[in-house]
């Protein structure tokens, strides 16, 4: 008997030694991980931070070109929202580098009449806002304009948009939604200042054709995309007026990245929402390994778990970077404590038995 109670204590000191053993290698592990995590991030912060001091400096001939290009074709067209009405948001990320609205133009003795969409791409179902504003040079001189004349037609001419809004102080606005079968394609929407017949025959020409003004936008039908990142699936959504292609996840630079395709010699316009859970933090946009202008870039909605960004570009083929400072943890410091813990309790209860039966 003595001997068996021996025993038995030499079993519960190994029993215990183990414990010890299994609960110490489970620390380190988890802080091996969680170091690993905050390495990641902060190397990632690092690379962000270089990016985005690019931003604000000279960027690459072509690239400045490219923008240059951009910005004559899309300048009529660029919209503007106020934040607090338009920029979807629940407790989101400081995207400090990333604009919320396009510029809003403003009528001026060059450019009389102006009007614009607050985005550049919609989807079927979504609402569009339109607004500008007129000279006031412009409104002495026809004696003063009331209202304006809006009309949105596709390029067959069918008409998706007709109406009359009220001027005030120069300035306009209009809102109305796409119903739901709204074809894909081009857009085009025209706004005229509503002016007595004899008062137009009595202006210049080029007063006349400072009385209208133009703008286009595309709709576009979302398509879904599946990424894989950490051992689990994400969904990215992505629409473009250009031909989208290889969308690619790469963890390790926190990069995504489309190719898009079109028609030398027009714009091209893409909309991506991407799961924060994927790829989050502080957003970088570069396009051909150049980072965008932040007038080409905005940031068109950002809620708790989606951030969709709007990309301006002129065609031709080019590969489009999303690099963010987080993504999707290989291995999540939350799992391995759950597997070190469920490890040890089968542990601890197989031994648990074996001496319950030798007590017997």
């Amino acid at each position: 008997m003595k001997f068996y109670g021996c025993l038995e204590s030499i079993e519960n000191f190994g029993f215990v030694f183990l414990l010890m053993f299994v609960i110490v290698i489970g620390a380190s592990l988890v802080m091996s991980v969680a170091n690993a995590e905050k390495d990641k991030v902060e190397i990632g912060a690092d690379v962000s931070a270089k990016i985005n001091v690019g931003k604000s400096g000279t960027q690459a001939n072509a690239s400045g070109n490219e923008s240059a290009q951009v910005e004559e074709n899309v300048s009529s067209s660029s919209g503007a929202k106020p934040q607090e009405e338009y920029h979807e948001s629940t407790e989101a990320e400081s995207h400090e580098h990333l604009k919320i609205a396009y510029e809003k133009l403003s009528a001026d003795s060059d450019n009389t009449f102006t009007v614009q969409t607050e985005r550049h791409l919609y989807k079927p179902g979504d609402g569009v806002k339109i607004e500008g504003t007129i000279w006031s040079g412009l409104i002495a001189a026809v004696g003063g304009i009331n209202t304006v004349s809006i009309q949105v037609a596709d390029n067959n001419g069918n008409i998706a948009y007709n109406g009359i809004e009220h001027v005030s102080n120069g300035e306009y606005s209009a809102t109305f939604e796409l119903p739901p079968d709204t074809k894909n394609g081009a857009y085009t929407l025209q706004a005229k200042a509503d002016v007595n017949a004899d008062v137009l025959n009595s202006l210049t020409l080029k007063m006349q054709t400072g009385l209208d003004s133009t703008t286009k936008f595309v709709v576009v039908s979302p398509n879904a995309w599946e990424v894989k990142a950490g051992g689990k699936d994400f969904e990215v959504s992505v629409e473009s007026s250009s031909d989208a292609s290889d969308l690619k996840f790469d963890e390790q630079a926190k990069k995504l990245s489309l190719s898009v395709q079109g028609e030398s010699g027009t714009t091209g316009v893409t909309d991506i929402t991407i799961p924060k859970s994927l790829l989050s933090g502080d957003l970088t946009v570069m396009i051909d390994g150049q980072v965008m202008s932040q007038n080409d870039v905005i940031e068109t909605a950002d809620t708790q778990d989606d951030t969709t960004l709007e990309i301006n570009y002129h065609h031709s083929s080019h590969v489009i970077d999303v690099v963010g400072t987080n993504a999707a943890p290989e291995f999540p410091v939350s799992t391995v404590i759950i597997t070190v813990a469920v490890g040890s309790v089968i542990i601890l209860g197989s031994f648990g038995k074996g001496l319950n039966k030798k007590s017997k």
